[in-house]
């Protein structure tokens, strides 16, 4: 449910983004931004945030980007996924001309990957950790709706579609930045980062998107409420 939650406040943050980022229509004032200037949870913090092209993506990264957060967006649509730098950085500008602190503002950049492909995947996990030094956080959120047709009228081959981005895909970016984070934890690259846990547990958090649809058998979507 996190992402859902994520997306639904950033939603609206971004489509109202003269109120929530200058405080008001016309203002440079950033009072509003009390809130998001205060959290600091992810100030420093690596990112990779998949399916960034698609509205949930950019506002994600919108939302981690304005907390200081580096961002790693990536899409298998590179117009969109241009669009999406584009946004975050329109955003970032705008907080750099209200005068927030430039460690409170993060950065983005893209990585054009097919999630169900595993080198496309390995390749651009590979770039984020040397471009960034190392991945904290991942948003595990590319995925495809589908056709909206009855069970009886549903192409096999669109139904395969489905679960080769939304389960295999999912599993692919899964692993493949699971595994550099176990790698990365370690005392040396904990201690620089600032996130020592004392041997309790580790700072890193993967966050898979689901959906509702799952849960009710939805109508004429039987390959995404599988």
């Amino acid at each position: 449910t996190l992402p859902y939650y994520l997306c639904h406040v950033t939603y609206h943050q971004y489509t109202e983004r003269s109120i929530v980022i200058i405080g008001s229509v016309g203002s440079k004032s950033f009072s509003s931004m009390s809130s998001t200037l205060n959290d600091r949870r992810f100030l420093g913090k690596k990112i990779i945030i998949t399916g960034a092209g698609g509205n949930f993506g950019r506002d994600g990264c919108i939302f981690f980007a304005c907390r200081g957060a580096c961002v790693a967006a990536m899409d298998n649509n590179a117009d969109a996924l241009n669009e999406t730098i584009a946004s975050v950085e329109s955003v970032c500008e705008e907080m750099r001309q209200g005068s927030v602190p430039e460690e409170c503002i993060g950065k983005i950049k893209g990585y054009t990957c097919d999630v169900t492909n595993v080198g496309s995947v390995e390749d651009a996990v590979k770039s984020v950790g040397e471009d960034f030094g190392g991945i904290d956080m991942l948003w595990n959120n590319a995925g495809y709706q589908g056709q909206i047709k009855p069970t009886l009228e549903y192409d096999p081959k669109d139904f395969a579609t489905v679960m080769n981005i939304n389960v295999t895909g999912m599993f692919i970016v899964l692993q493949s930045v699971a595994k550099r984070m176990s790698a990365q934890n370690n005392v040396e690259y904990l201690r620089r980062e600032g996130s020592e846990t004392n041997g309790s547990s580790h700072p890193f958090s993967i966050v898979n998107t689901a959906s509702v649809a799952a849960l009710r058998g939805t109508p004429a979507m039987v390959a995404y409420s599988s």
